[in-house]
């Protein structure tokens, strides 16, 4: 047992004792993947050892591991979620290694609706689209677009690019969870586009193609 595992299991008073008796250890110290007790108790949703860690031993709420994740992106619940942005002033626009805030985290993960929903209305997103601004309506146009273009591009592609693009499309459309991964690609594609300045022509080809 260690305090990381201990924080984890929510042992409150084993996590003191850790603390208390063992110099080289704080709430920030992390594990060799930069894990940490608070991570731990927010991944976890143990909100009284989360406030303990944070108001008595300078637990730092926007602590990264060594993804760039905060102990924000490794929520799993609203309530955790809310006691780390309205009580302990955790910053929700921080992103991780990939550039990624904790709430486009969770609609990759697409598991829990009430915490993105949530984490939508605190960045000032309507809940009816997504971090880059995509509706429901949007998405299923892009998803048209997609499955068209596997059903209609030639099947040797003209370039690596295209070949490499279309492989990557096809394992996603037959793999276990095709909805989630096809939303995360185009949501990719979006994001890339947004970090690189391109264009928006993947939105024009998107609308082309539906009105064939």
């Amino acid at each position: 047992m260690n305090i990381w595992v201990a924080a984890s299991d929510g042992r409150q008073e084993l996590v003191e004792k850790f603390l208390n008796e063992n110099p080289s250890l704080s709430a920030n110290t992390k594990d060799p993947n930069g894990y940490t007790p608070v991570h731990a108790a927010a991944a976890y949703g143990h909100h009284d050892l989360l406030r303990k860690l944070c108001s008595e031993y300078n637990g730092d709420v926007n602590i990264r591991d060594a993804d760039g994740d905060t102990p924000l992106h490794h929520c799993e619940d609203v309530n955790t979620a809310r006691l780390i942005i309205e009580e302990l002033n955790g910053d929700f626009s921080l992103v991780n290694n990939e550039g990624k805030t904790a709430l486009q985290v969770f609609e990759e993960d697409g598991e829990f609706p009430e915490l993105i929903e949530y984490m939508r209305v605190k960045s000032g997103i309507p809940i009816e689209q997504d971090s880059f601004g995509i509706d429901k309506e949007q998405l299923g146009q892009f998803k048209d677009s997609i499955r068209y273009t596997l059903e209609n591009e030639p099947e040797e592609p003209l370039d690596e690019e295209s070949l490499q693009r279309r492989k990557r499309l096809e394992e996603i459309i037959q793999g276990d969870n095709a909805e989630q991964e096809l939303e995360n690609y185009i949501r990719e594609l979006v994001r890339s586009q947004i970090l690189t300045g391109g264009d928006s022509s993947a939105a024009d080809e998107s609308s082309t193609k539906r009105r064939r």
